[in-house]
């Protein structure tokens, strides 16, 4: 019997620069006044490819906003690190930060 691995192998990682950049040009684009599908379209993404790079750039940059430094990457949504909803970033949302709605 051959030893297993945990969970399922990715098959596909998209390198940071080339995430970051399709994210950038869709979030430009958008920001522009171009709906998600047409940016999708003339960046040649999917649709809800180019709607979760969008908005991984939009949460990538949120710390800064605030005047943070973003110290982690925040998961993707749509995925199942971030089902729904905006990812909980720890500088932002946790105790102390400027989001931080207090315990549960």
């Amino acid at each position: 019997m051959s030893p297993r691995q945990a969970g399922p192998t990715p098959y596909r990682r998209v390198p940071l620069e080339t995430k970051a950049a399709q994210g950038l040009a869709v979030l430009e684009l958008v920001t522009a006044g171009a709906s998600i599908r047409t940016a999708a379209e003339q960046t040649g993404l999917s649709t809800t490819t180019a709607w979760r790079r969008a908005h991984w750039v939009r949460d990538w940059s949120l710390p800064g906003l605030y005047g943070l430094t973003p110290r982690r990457l925040p998961p993707q949504r749509g995925t199942a690190l971030c089902p729904r909803g905006r990812p909980y970033i720890e500088e932002l949302d946790g105790p102390g930060g400027p989001l931080y709605r207090g315990g549960i």
